[in-house]
């Protein structure tokens, strides 16, 4: 319904020296198509030409409608990144789609510096503004902390680009998966929380970092592991080269990639998407059993909570309520108006499967609230005779800093109501939300664990996926609290204040104050 929204999906493919056949840019197409879930604002692209110098383009719609099947516009490349985005920080428009190109192509060729250097990233930096304050303003041209982190990494000090990285990225306080060109080569990013996710794959001597596996399905690359919280990968024709850049605590994954961001076949920090929701499902039915007729998925996102609730519950499943396929995710709207306007157009119903029955609606989260109001008004209007709304979430409560579009807590119907008196706002005859822990007991019944070796970095088709025993977590609130952000649900599930990160303002390092062009 009213979704949460991500700020964007990113991909960089590397393809060694040999076969000059070779073009990366339909893999790019169909990789970020993969990722179109992600946002769908704007797309773009940051391509090799045949100079190593950067080329560059971005435009505001789906990646199909940029750039159509072949990556139209740029010249053929052996390596490129892509970003397809929804806004969180800065506005719609085409300045602020990725990647952003900071630097001079023209430097790389003479030596004095890397040259240009091209950033996709997956994330929000709390400290974004504080950091652009503190650049050269006549360097900004968007409004995005993405640019930020791009001019770091060309303006701190240090002779080569791996020494600034080590001295740029622990100024970075947030979430922050990135794809980099620079220097001839590709990095791959994660910043120390894991808070995105980012994973590594290979087709020959092709090799793939997407924020989700499904990108790689789409190209039919092989999965071949996740890239670790904190750790920087560089791909170039030597290889794959991976070190540790940054540390902290702990792993904090946004547990919203379960719940709702990630493609539900994606198989992300070592669980399968589906079946993490099909066991939010069967909890949710342990939690908030009720005696109905018909479960019935809110589409697309909920159908696997959905069947989840009604294997456990016993309760028969129906897809009542059917999506218009042409439709975009309501929560993608960046403007509240657009956002109620697309409501009527989004759904119709199967009336004989609802009239005069009583209904189990499942939904994936509740966010504002006006959306799922609207739709059990219009299915009153099919004459459903009871509907139990059911949440495979829990309640959210607080602001999400770190790349999710939630900024006021007055925004989110569960903030300062009961359970009850949502239920009367949203106007359904009762409402659950599943638990905190049964939240973490799903996330723990599903335990897929990718091996990892050395063979699994260097060798085509490693990293089979295997499922594994593990011990059970003394409470299931503590593998949540060991493995994930869920600040949104309760504030100790954030890995650190936000809003003292926030306020963050020492001096960079900047090793040059370049002067206007």
């Amino acid at each position: 319904m009213e979704r949460l929204r991500d700020a964007c999906g990113i991909v960089g493919i590397y393809a060694r020296p040999g076969d000059e056949s070779i073009d990366v840019r339909q893999y790019l197409t169909l990789a970020l198509t993969a990722l179109q879930h992600r946002g769908q604002e704007s797309a773009g692209m940051a391509v090799y030409d045949q100079r190593n110098c950067i080329a560059h383009r971005v435009g505001m719609g789906k990646v199909r409608e940029v750039f159509g099947d072949m990556g139209q516009g740029l010249p053929a490349t052996r390596c490129g990144i892509g970003h397809v985005r929804y806004s969180t920080t800065g506005s719609s428009c085409v300045e602020n789609a990725g990647p952003f190109v900071v630097g001079d192509n023209a430097e790389s060729r003479d030596g004095a510096r890397p040259g240009a250097i091209a950033v996709a990233h997956n994330g929000n930096l709390v400290n974004g503004p504080a950091l652009r304050a503190r650049l050269p303003q006549h360097l900004l041209s968007s409004t995005t902390d993405s640019e930020a982190i791009a001019l770091l990494l060309l303006l701190t000090e240090g002779a080569t680009l791996r020494e600034r990285m080590l001295t740029a990225f622990p100024l970075l306080k947030g979430a922050y998966s990135l794809v980099i060109l620079a220097e001839g080569k590709l990095y791959a990013v994660r910043d120390p929380w894991g808070m995105r996710p980012l994973c590594l794959g290979r087709i020959g001597d092709i090799w793939i970092a997407a924020s989700e596996s499904c990108a790689l399905d789409r190209i039919g690359a092989t999965f071949v592991r996740n890239v670790e919280p904190g750790e920087l990968i560089t791909i170039d024709e030597q290889g794959l080269h991976s070190e540790i850049l940054v540390q902290a605590p702990r792993q904090t994954l946004c547990v919203f990639e379960y719940i709702y961001f990630s493609d539900a076949t994606s198989y992300v920090n070592n669980r399968y998407v589906y079946l993490v929701r099909e066991a939010l499902g069967r909890e949710l039915a342990r939690e908030h059993p009720v005696e109905a007729d018909l479960v019935v998925p809110v589409p697309d996102s909920s159908i696997p909570a959905a069947l989840g609730y009604a294997a456990a519950s016993g309760i028969p499943y129906g897809q009542a309520i059917i999506k218009n396929r042409y439709s975009d995710r309501t929560f993608i709207k960046p403007d509240q108006r657009l956002r109620q306007m697309e409501v009527d157009l989004k759904f119709n119903f199967v009336r004989p499967k609802v009239e005069g029955q009583r209904l189990v609606i499942v939904d994936d989260s509740i966010v504002r609230g006006n959306t799922m109001k609207r739709l059990v008004a219009a299915l009153r209007h099919q004459g459903v005779r009871e509907i139990h709304l059911r949440s495979s979430a829990p309640p959210l409560r607080h602001p999400c800093y770190f790349g999710i579009d939630i900024p006021h807590e007055s925004e989110l119907v569960a903030a300062g109501r009961s359970i009850q008196e949502v239920a009367e706002y949203i106007g359904v005859d009762s409402l659950g939300y599943l638990s905190i822990a049964g939240l973490g007991r799903a996330i723990a019944s599903v335990r897929h664990v990718s091996k990892r070796t050395e063979s699994a970095v260097a060798e085509p088709g490693a990293g089979k996926v295997e499922p594994i025993e593990g011990e059970e977590p003394a409470s299931y609130e503590e593998l949540l609290h060991r493995e994930f952000c869920y600040g949104c649900m309760r504030r100790e599930g954030w890995p650190f204040d936000p809003l003292v990160a926030a306020d963050e303002s020492s001096p960079l390092p900047l090793m040059r104050q370049p002067s206007p062009s």
